[in-house]
């Protein structure tokens, strides 16, 4: 009776560590991709997209040359192939350089505009008067530590649309290369993003 307990005891603690492992298995093999978690506990690596950065623009009011420069991250493709629902839990799973930072100070989940040529987000604008504004909007999210250099994200609020994530690297200095992880919510209903 007692090789028995002992037997079931080990078994568990096998069972239990090895669950632990395969739950932290989940986390992306590079720092700055991003896996998405599906209600059914199935993932998919997110696509990292090279973005192109888009600047200008001016405008005109009652006549005065009044300049507004907008810097755009830019997007090959109207449509992410990770898809997701917006009635449906999401998660996703985001790897940085370590999980030491507060999450909303490196990643950044924002919603893009899209036409079936591109997505796009404006990441600043820049007036006469050296007013700057940032007119992304962001996704919230709750975050938790998750393996050994990643955060857990979920987000309770998942309006329809397209989405990219970007994981800043506070320690790295070329800043000039943007790399955006894609993905979009569809509404159930219709069926679109939009």
């Amino acid at each position: 009776m007692f090789k028995k307990f002992l037997y079931l005891t080990a078994l568990m603690a096998v069972m239990l560590g090895g669950g632990n492992a395969m739950a932290q298995s989940l986390e992306p093999d590079f720092e700055g991709e991003v896996v998405g978690v599906y209600p059914d506990g199935t993932t998919k690596r997110l696509e990292k997209q090279n973005t192109r950065i888009k600047t200008g623009g001016s405008v005109y009011v009652a006549g005065f040359a009044v300049n507004k420069t907008k810097t755009k991250v830019l997007i090959e493709g109207g449509a992410a192939s990770v898809r997701f629902r917006s009635d449906e839990p999401l998660q996703l799973i985001a790897r940085a350089k370590d999980n030491n930072s507060d999450p909303m100070s490196i990643v950044r989940v924002f919603r893009m505009k899209s036409n079936k040529k591109q997505r796009s987000a404006v990441i600043a604008a820049a007036g006469t008067f050296n007013t700057t504004s940032n007119d992304m909007e962001y996704l919230p999210f709750e975050a938790k530590k998750y393996g050994e250099s990643s955060y857990l994200l979920t987000f309770e609020q998942r309006p329809a649309g397209e989405y990219g994530v970007i994981i800043s690297n506070p320690n790295n200095v070329d800043e000039k290369m943007v790399i955006v992880s894609t993905f979009g919510i569809d509404d159930p209903e219709t069926g679109a993003a939009e």
